[in-house]
């Protein structure tokens, strides 16, 4: 298993604490069932790499957490509060010790114009460092 699975892994752990949310499985390219609304999914976006003058290679991996909701009412209140409780879920993570550091970079709001749907995702730089013997 690569470190980026394991920090991967380490964060859907923390994420399915939430309570309310149901939670396909990691890397799973199912369509998610309106009925289990609202979702959140983890996944990765990109990784940057820096090689060390001595070996081993310092990178910093982009996950993303989105959650996907259901409203009848105000949907960016929904999405409002889905990016708070993960937030606040993911604020003192240690991650197992999985990575040096993990903080919040980016989050981005989206509305799907025909159906009361939206989605917010979070995006997390997780830095970590490979020794050169485990590339």
């Amino acid at each position: 298993m690569t470190q980026r699975i394991t920090i991967r892994d380490a964060v859907q752990k923390e994420i399915e604490n939430l309570s309310g949310y149901s939670f396909p499985p990691p890397g799973t390219t199912e369509e998610i069932d309106s009925k289990k609304l609202p979702a959140i999914v983890v996944g990765f976006a990109t990784e940057n790499t820096d090689h060390e003058m001595h070996g081993g290679t310092s990178r910093q991996l982009d996950l993303t957490i989105a959650a996907v909701v259901k409203s009848d009412g105000d949907i960016y209140a929904a999405l409002d509060q889905a990016a708070a409780d993960i937030e606040s879920t993911l604020q003192d993570a240690s991650l197992g010790g999985s990575c040096d550091l993990f903080l919040l970079s980016q989050t981005q709001f989206a509305l799907d114009q025909d159906h009361p749907l939206g989605e917010v995702r979070l995006t997390y730089t997780a830095q970590y460092f490979i020794e050169p013997s485990a590339l």
